[in-house]
């Protein structure tokens, strides 16, 4: 029942938002500067309910809880960009977010038949290291929680890709001026920079003679007063064998003290 009611409450969401609503609720300035990133801790939050005190999205992860906010806070002024969503799966809180507020979204996803063709405005086959488009056909390119998955090694949808290829294509079908937008989850799963939450090696992906004005956020970074949160067993099982080029001991910390975020990682392609 509580599987159902979650599964209610994330549909009625996605089904419901506004981009004016939501632009109302992330108008301000909702980061702090921590050094070269931007924290977002719970209790400061625009999503946080200091009533309960409770995060007031009400479905998901504590993950997703943070994926649906950082969507809302950063995907609401899309009107006549053309957007393209790496891995979009069938959570639509993005799609319908962009199109209401007059953008256009496409998808690929290699969960998709490899016969369905990715068109603009349709979802299709294709994933982050092959998109089926030309050169400098978006003004913006996202993925929400598919970005760890691209190079995850161990149980993984896909043989994994190498991330400067998934970069290199991304910047190939993207204006000069675009932008992305990825999000994901850390010490959760994926490849192993997400396991140990590496978001300076992360970082790097973002080269400087390509990409200008990079951000990265922090969600959940600092959690209080809401409660710590690491992933389910099952997720904790397979961290020995995907996480192979840091100490074991940085693993066991994690575990016993460590509890999982979300980071978001924002830049724009250069011109020329």
């Amino acid at each position: 029942m509580r599987g159902a009611k979650n599964s209610i409450y994330k549909r009625w969401h996605s089904l419901t938002i506004s981009p004016a609503k939501v632009r109302r609720i992330w108008k301000h300035p909702y980061w702090v500067e921590a050094g070269t990133y931007h924290d977002i801790s719970c209790g400061t939050c625009p999503r946080f309910d200091a009533e309960k005190p409770a995060c007031s999205i009400v479905f998901g992860s504590a993950s997703r809880k943070c994926a649906a906010a950082a969507i809302e806070a950063n995907l609401n002024d899309v009107a006549k960009k053309s957007t393209l969503e790496i891995g979009f799966g069938t959570w639509a809180l993005a799609r319908n977010l962009i199109r209401r507020a007059g953008g256009t979204w496409t998808g690929v996803d290699p969960g998709q038949p490899k016969e369905s063709k990715s068109k603009i405005g349709k979802g299709g086959y294709g994933h982050a290291a092959d998109i089926p488009f030309p050169d400098s056909t978006f003004d913006l390119i996202f993925g929400i929680q598919t970005f760890e998955h691209w190079g995850q090694r161990v149980n993984a949808f896909m043989p994994p890709s190498r991330y400067e290829d998934c970069m290199r294509e991304i910047l190939r079908v993207l204006k000069p001026g675009g932008s992305i937008y990825l999000d994901a989850p850390m010490h959760f799963h994926g490849s192993e920079m997400f396991i140990m939450g590496d978001v300076d090696k992360l970082r790097e992906l973002f080269n400087d003679s390509k990409w200008e004005d990079v951000v990265v956020e922090r969600w959940r970074h600092k959690y209080e007063p809401l409660e710590r949160s690491l992933p389910p067993q099952h997720e904790l099982d397979v961290w020995p064998e995907e996480v192979t080029s840091y100490p074991k001991e940085q693993i066991t910390e994690i575990q016993k003290n460590g509890s999982a975020w979300m980071a978001t990682f924002k830049a724009r392609k250069r011109n020329g």
